[in-house]
């Protein structure tokens, strides 16, 4: 699955609503997460992503298991939802 989003919030400031939206994940999903330069890497139980991040776009990347899979429509709402609100 992938998300793309665009903000004018610039590197810092995206950086910290990154944050925000990966502890709104871990607290849904039971996900981990983990700074890697601009990308934060996404692992949980059947999930694993990266959300990248730059001065004018949030790139998200999710793998799903073939569990997950047959769930994505919701999962990606809740994602989405969540993201949409972290860049109002």
């Amino acid at each position: 699955m992938k998300i793309r989003r665009t903000h004018s919030l610039g590197i810092e400031e995206a950086r910290k609503r990154a944050d925000r939206v990966a502890e709104d994940l871990k607290d849904q999903f039971s996900v981990q997460a983990e700074w890697r330069g601009n990308s934060l890497h996404v692992e949980g139980s059947g999930v694993t992503g990266e959300l990248h991040v730059d001065e004018t776009h949030f790139d998200l990347y999710v793998r799903l298991s073939f569990a997950l899979k047959l769930m994505e429509g919701p999962i990606r709402a809740v994602i989405e939802k969540t993201i949409d609100e972290e860049l109002a």
